[in-house]
């Protein structure tokens, strides 16, 4: 059935043909000059039946043609959107993102045009790259601190775009609209939605516990995150950037970190040794003999690393803090490198924090180290 189907739409002019001819013929009987056999056989077997014939043999090659071309687009595309699925997975960057989403738009107009396989294959791959996307961006806090407001702005065009053209080639294909039923509407409605939903805890969770910034402070995940099921404001997370202006580190000053030290400064000490004093960054600003050697070894390796790739916008730093109150925070992630940045900052360098703020209760039962804390 489908075979007659596709014959029919091929060659049914010459089934209107001799009808055509056979109305004409009567119209002609009519006026008094009725066609004779010789001029049927000349005026329409010799002349218009070899014409449309011969035309619609051109039409076909030329079909076969366009449907060749097309095939060689489409498995360009697949080409490179194949290739691009393992930097998608792992580099953040926009214009990386906006490349493989344009390459899905820009082949869903070739698709009608290919064979049946090679339109599965692509939008197969289409439909890989989008989630390759949404897993990545919501995934992941980074390309959250590190994209602009104009690039998720230019991010929510471009999908919003891919978005109307899925739609209007699923009007005319079926192919496209069971792949657009069967997950790109989906994936591209839930990419709309990760640059403007604020944090969400699982994200956050999944961050700084299973990356490369992993929380080693001993907080309760899974009190945080049942509080955070119930989403009655008692855990929020909001993302905060903060811009150090050079020689001034006392912007610092309210940032904690989970080190400790005795009452006579002599040394670093347990968080529940009895006279221990939590330190904050900015008394580590020129002075920082009082935490372990190790730590000081690590703290200096990364400024002086810092300070072999600082540039114009200076250097950018991801942490994870602990709201304490109003202007008070506990540093979760990030402590020797916010220790390093604050004494290039002191030195005239220029920084930038890109914190992920988490209010939750004041509670040791959350994190022993909130034992200094819980009463202002």
């Amino acid at each position: 059935m489908p075979r007659a189907r596709s014959l029919w739409t091929e060659y049914w002019p010459l089934a209107v043909l001799p009808l055509a001819a056979g109305a004409m013929d009567l119209f002609l009987w009519w006026r008094g000059e009725p066609w004779s056999w010789s001029d049927w056989a000349s005026s329409f077997g010799l002349g218009a039946v070899t014409t449309m014939i011969v035309g619609m043999l051109l039409a076909r090659r030329q079909g076969n043609i366009q449907e060749a071309l097309a095939d060689l687009e489409l498995t360009e595309k697949v080409a490179y959107l194949t290739f691009s699925l393992s930097q998608l997975r792992v580099a953040g960057a926009p214009e990386l993102t906006y490349r493989a989403l344009y390459d899905c738009r820009a082949g869903l107009s070739l698709v009608p045009l290919a064979r049946r396989p090679m339109q599965e294959e692509y939008l197969r791959t289409v439909s890989r790259v989008l989630e390759t996307i949404t897993d990545r961006l919501s995934s992941s806090l980074r390309s959250r601190a590190q994209w602009t407001h104009d690039d998720w702005s230019d991010f929510a065009s471009v999908v919003g775009t891919l978005r109307e053209t899925a739609v209007f080639h699923a009007r005319k294909s079926k192919i496209v609209a069971a792949h657009w039923a069967g997950g790109i509407d989906t994936r591209t409605r839930e990419l709309l939605r990760i640059g403007t939903d604020p944090v969400p805890f699982d994200v956050f969770r999944a961050h700084f516990t299973e990356g490369a910034d992993r929380i080693r402070t001993t907080l309760d995940w899974e009190a945080l995150s049942e509080m955070a099921r119930r989403d009655d404001g008692t855990v929020r997370l909001s993302m905060i950037t903060t811009e150090l202006t050079p020689y001034r580190p006392a912007a610092l000053e309210g940032y904690h970190a989970p080190w400790y030290r005795d009452a006579s400064w002599s040394g670093e000490v347990a968080y529940d040794q009895h006279d221990a004093v939590p330190i904050r960054h900015t008394e580590l600003v020129t002075d920082f003999s009082v935490l372990k050697i190790d730590r000081r070894l690590r703290i200096g390796a990364l400024r002086d690393q810092y300070a072999t790739r600082l540039d114009d916008q200076g250097v950018s730093l991801i942490l994870a803090t602990y709201a304490l109150g109003p202007d008070r925070f506990l540093v979760l992630d990030g402590n020797h490198r916010l220790t390093a940045l604050a004494q290039l900052v002191a030195k005239g360098c220029p920084a930038r924090l890109i914190e992920f703020r988490l209010t939750a209760p004041v509670s040791p039962a959350i994190l022993p180290d909130l034992i200094h804390y819980r009463t202002g």
